[in-house]
């Protein structure tokens, strides 16, 4: 690496960086992939500072001259499929030195990879929400109107998130929507449980991956990003009970 670079190679393990949190992958991931990158590449020093919503990299290539570079993190998604093959890209770098270039097209090539088909998920969101209103105690048809109304749900956030709605206004218009149909579904028909079928599409809402991961990024010493990502958690869960609670109150 030579000094005109410096600022290309930190580019590339940045990204990489980014990729990682972007896929659901743990801060303290993210600040060891990035490091072990840079040092690969050459650097003699790096200081990498991430959070959930931002990253900062200093890089120093001798004792006086550093590099230093910012990257901030809109959306976070839960793809285990890319976050592992962004894994392997990270240590594929380490031991060959691959090329900033090359790394980046790789990246792109990750990030184009083909999602699940419509019809995949629109049965993962269906079998979901109806296989919690059955835990909870609901019956057939209880569970096939939970899948319905999931799907639904799925179509309908899929929208909003087009519109550039945050993902709290997302939640909340949801969760009122799917307690609306819940509701109105069960004045026309004594053999629906509404409160059941709520119950079961709330359950898709719930921010449980995230809690859990705030409360072990606070046991690890990730003090900062574990109380941001408990307050999005708890947060998020007010507004889907919020959304909830109003359909109820709307159908009284």
């Amino acid at each position: 690496m030579i000094k005109e670079n410096a600022g290309k190679y930190l580019y590339a393990a940045m990204a990489v960086g980014e990729a990682i949190l972007e896929y659901g992958g743990e801060v303290s991931r993210v600040e060891d992939s990035v490091s072990r990158i840079c040092k690969a590449y050459g650097f003699e020093r790096v200081d990498v500072f991430c959070i959930t919503s931002s990253m900062i990299t200093t890089a120093h290539f001798n004792r006086i001259e550093t590099c230093t570079q910012t990257c901030r993190i809109t959306h976070i998604e839960n793809d285990f499929e890319r976050l592992g093959q962004v894994n392997n890209l990270s240590r594929s770098i380490c031991s060959t030195l691959m090329d900033p270039d090359e790394v980046l097209s790789e990246l792109k090539r990750i990030r184009g990879m083909e999602r699940r088909s419509l019809s995949s998920n629109l049965l993962i969101y269906s079998l979901v929400p109806a296989s919690f209103t059955v835990f909870f105690g609901g019956n057939a048809l209880d569970m096939v109107i939970s899948g319905l109304i999931g799907a639904v749900l799925f179509c309908l956030a899929g929208r909003i998130r087009k519109a550039k709605f945050n993902h709290l206004a997302t939640a909340l218009l949801c969760s009122l929507t799917g307690g609306l149909l819940a509701g109105v579904l069960a004045l026309k028909t004594n053999a629906i449980h509404a409160d059941l079928v709520r119950i079961g599409n709330v359950m898709v809402f719930i921010p449980g991956v995230k809690f859990t991961n705030s409360i072990r990024d606070l046991l690890t010493g990730e003090t900062i990003t574990g109380l941001i990502s408990l307050a999005e958690s708890l947060l998020l869960s007010v507004i889907v009970a919020l959304g909830f609670a109003a359909s109820s109150l709307m159908l009284m």
